[in-house]
């Protein structure tokens, strides 16, 4: 392995990081990171596998925020540059794609030189806010720019001349080479400036050509260069995502500013997963206006995934070379660096094989054929290596899915260290460390994560979207549990052994009156808020059969007061409750398993069913108003509409589907699918689709190191969190769901920004 010593410095200003850059590389050398050029200047190269992508054409998008639910998802990305942008280099010159029937056609960019590298300067500019990133598409992977030839032998058969060649490095099959220009002297000369393609299986010391190619006469000189050219491989598109743009425009200037961006399969991965939730493509990332923020999140969890200028965080040994980060940008969460290489592998496989656009190479067609749109053989293909990874991240437990893991070993391993056997799936789990026994978990408008410690002096976390601890709230009560949003960012948690709602600012500053209570307010054991911020609390340990309801101006400086009680004989003992877009209370009981809908303030029941399900969980309304329960003691998984018709799915001739087993939490994203944590089955996650179709196979999702899982939420990038209690860690799987509504109290459930 080539390393070379260097360091890494980080920052987060307007949700955009800068990192400082760094050269090397698993077995290959990149160009020197030059002097900062003029405004605008984003410079960098794209490798794929070991070697640089010679030709490669580099455009510069943007993925807008823009439309509605059904207009701005997966929209076509915004080119940003133009035939104004200048070069300050002749060897980068911008370009407009002409190419007809080309997916960028009209769009301009640069092109990657024979070290891969490239250059966008001048006029571009992006809009604030919105998140851009790197495209590189189709050029040739290149094993060095220039071999060197120490001899010559040559053979010849019905007039067909075939040469082999002893360089210092491999070639692949189906490689072009070009025979630099008076490098070969003597019989040999002949071949100079000629253009020919690699045959066989070339050894790791030699490779042959065959041609009609005569050697002429002379001294037999056997030293000599070629540049190695290689077969375009149009099935390449390597991606980078540059960040937020920020209040200036650009990455060239202020604290965004970028050094050197190292494009590569890993890079590639670490975009398509983060970015999943608003791509169907590699080129239609959006969201809608409404979700500008989500957009944003999702953008800055590609930079804990990888790091685009070249030093992996977290690692022991600063230059480990540019594979995926151990640790996330603050520090405070695990990566799953050999699971992101592998799949860096897999798309490797492809960019590094003889695929051409008139044959493809095996490893390209087993990786279009199992990286479909659906992860089965049904689905529709892809048609570049970047949109493959997208599918992968959009289906990550199908079994062609699971299949690809065969191509990570099928060359030379250039992202190493990688998975040494075939995971269960192929779902991308940050854990973030050191959430002492995390409760409930709720997320904000902004994407913030807000975690209640249930211990005997109770705590909230506030976690940024990126999983960062920006606060702690002084202790509280004792048994700190649920926990909930109001339209105004304020937190409301319930202390279930001290018998208190506790109230805090949405930095967690103390709130004046603080905690509240009641004379009935027994136990609590779940909070739920509705659009015009009403507090709703259990009392999980009383059998007066109420919920509380409390007053609160849902302000900045808010005011709470008791307001009424529920009364219903469905509500004694109430586990758990929900609210749905009439305002209608849903409570389930554990202990009387018992579930019931009724009337706010009113009280009065459309529906109560008891003993199906049995044991419970919590409920999760969907965007048709209908509300999920697990059933823990049956291991199955329960719809009921409004009026209480229910239906039992999970189960298939005694076999529990999707991994279902003792189901614990549920909650909808929003696409109205079902995402369930489990007590057994090593405690995986199952996802069924809103007809009760287990979307998971039999093992569900397991890839994220799930200990107890204690509460599980949705946020807007489409990611899952999930409260580890038992591994004191919280978990998020990164842009595995549909973008979804935070926070709950909004009451649009089930449904896209």
């Amino acid at each position: 392995m080539k390393v070379s010593s260097c360091s890494a410095t980080l920052t987060l200003v307007s949700l955009a990081f800068a990192l400082s850059g760094c050269s090397g590389f698993q077995e290959a050398s990149f160009p020197a990171v030059p002097a900062q050029n003029s405004v605008g200047t984003i410079q960098g190269s794209v490798f794929g596998g070991h070697a640089p992508i010679v030709n490669a054409h580099a455009f510069l998008l943007e993925a807008t925020a823009s439309g509605t639910a059904s207009t701005g998802y997966a929209a076509m990305a915004k080119s940003l540059l133009s035939a104004n942008s200048t070069a300050t280099s002749g060897s980068y010159p911008v370009t407009e794609d002409t190419t007809a029937g080309s997916v960028t056609n009209g769009l301009y960019y640069v092109t990657s030189d024979t070290q891969g590298a490239f250059n966008i300067s001048g006029d571009y500019s992006c809009d604030i806010g919105d998140p851009v990133y790197l495209y590189a598409s189709g050029g040739s992977p290149d094993s060095s720019s220039v071999i060197n030839i120490t001899a010559i032998s040559g053979t010849i058969s019905g007039g067909n001349h075939t040469y082999t060649f002893t360089a210092n490095n491999l070639l692949y099959t189906g490689q072009s080479v070009q025979f630099s220009t008076s490098s070969l002297g003597g019989e040999w000369a002949t071949l100079n400036g000629t253009t020919q393609t690699v045959l066989g299986t070339p050894s790791t010391t030699s490779f042959e050509i065959s041609t009609t190619v005569a050697p002429g006469t002379g001294a037999n000189t056997q030293t000599g260069t070629v540049a190695s050219v290689g077969a375009i491989n149009p099935a390449i598109v390597n991606l980078a995502m540059l960040g937020v743009c920020p209040s200036w425009g650009n990455f060239s200037t202020g604290s965004t500013a970028l050094q050197w961006v190292y494009m590569n399969e890993v890079s590639t991965t670490a975009m398509a997963y983060a970015m999943a939730g608003f791509a169907s493509d590699s080129l239609h990332i959006g969201s809608s206006a409404a979700n500008a923020t989500g957009l944003q999140n999702a953008a800055i969890n590609a930079a804990n995934l990888y790091n685009i200028q070249g030093v992996p965080l977290g690692t022991t040994s600063a230059g480990e070379g540019h594979i995926a980060n151990q640790a996330t940008v603050a520090g405070n969460g695990t990566v799953p660096q050999e699971e992101l290489d592998t799949v860096a592998d897999i798309l490797a496989a492809c960019v590094d094989s003889a695929n051409t656009a008139t044959a493809a190479s095996a490893a390209c067609h087993e990786l279009f054929t199992d990286a479909t749109s659906t992860g089965t053989s049904s689905g529709t293909q892809p048609i570049d290596t970047a949109t493959a990874a997208i599918n992968m991240a959009h289906n990550p437990g199908t079994a062609n899915v699971l299949a690809l893991w065969n191509l990570s070993s099928s060359g030379g391993v250039p992202f190493a260290p990688e998975l040494t056997a075939q995971p269960k799936d192929f779902t991308v789990a940050i854990t973030y460390n050191n959430i002492t026994a995390p409760g409930s978990i709720a997320i904000d408008s902004g994407g913030n994560a807000y975690v209640p410690t249930n211990s005997t002096s109770g705590y909230v976390t506030k976690l940024s979207p990126a999983g960062a601890v920006l606060d702690t709230s002084a202790t509280g009560g004792s048994g700190f549990n649920s926990v909930a949003i109001d339209p105004s960012g304020n937190v409301f948690v319930t202390a279930g052994s001290s018998n208190d709602l506790y109230e805090y600012t949405g930095s967690l500053g103390a709130v004046t009156g603080s905690p509240w209570g009641s004379t009935n307010l027994n136990a609590p054991t779940s909070v739920a808020i509705d659009s015009g911020g009403s507090v709703y609390v259990t009392d999980g340990g009383n059998s007066t059969s109420i919920v509380q309801k409390f007053n609160n101006s849902s302000s900045s400086n808010p005011s709470v007061s008791l307001h009424a009680s529920i009364t219903n004989n469905c509500l004694t003992r109430v586990s758990e409750i929900a609210l749905d877009a009439s305002n209608y209370v849903w409570a389930t009981s554990s202990s009387s398993n018992e579930t019931c809908r009724v009337s706010n303030p009113g009280g009065g029941a459309t529906f109560t069913m008891n003993g199906n399900p049995s044991d419970p969980t919590n409920i999760a309304i969907d965007s048709s108003g209908d509300g999920w329960i697990g059933a823990g003691a049956q291991t199955n998984l329960y719809k009921f509409t409004p009026s209480g018709s229910g239906t039992a799915y999970g189960v298939i001739n005694n076999n529990a589907q999707g991994g279902l087993n003792q189901p614990t939490w549920i909650a909808i994203d929003g696409g109205s699918n079902v995402w369930i944590t489990n007590a057994g089955s090593s405690y995986a996650l199952s996802e069924f689709n809103n007809a009760g179709t287990a979307i998971t196979g039999s093992s569900g999702y397991q890839s994220g190191n799930l200990d107890n899982p204690s509460f599980i939420a949705v946020d807007a990038a489409g990611d899952v969190w999930i409260p580890n209690k038992s591994a004191s860690t919280v978990t998020e799987i990164i842009g595995v769901a549909t973008p979804a509504v935070t926070p709950l109290s909004a009451l649009k459930p089930g449904v896209r920004p």
